[in-house]
């Protein structure tokens, strides 16, 4: 018997050959103009090799989001924690 993993099991890495995705955290900083807002804590796919992060499109896009109103606030420069919130219905 053997114990072959399947490819979904252990997604590899497409940013080097020898690496395979694990679920963790990065950190994303996004700038434009003069603002730079820091997301820590991001859930995102990570190389266990290389560390290359991977992030989903749904947390790409609350992410946007996020900070798109911090710099509609007028923030220049701000770190937070990434926080995810429930969608609300149209």
């Amino acid at each position: 018997m053997t114990s072959e993993k399947s490819e979904t099991d252990d997604p590899q890495c497409p940013m080097c050959p020898a690496g395979t995705l694990r679920e963790g955290t990065t950190t994303l900083t996004m700038e434009r103009g003069e603002a730079t807002i820091v997301f820590k804590d991001v859930p995102a796919d990570v190389c266990d090799t290389c560390g290359e992060a991977f992030v989903g499109e749904n947390v790409s896009e609350e992410v946007y989001e996020q900070a798109e109103e911090a710099i509609e606030a007028g923030v220049q420069f701000d770190v937070r924690r990434y926080n995810s919130r429930p969608k609300t219905a149209v």
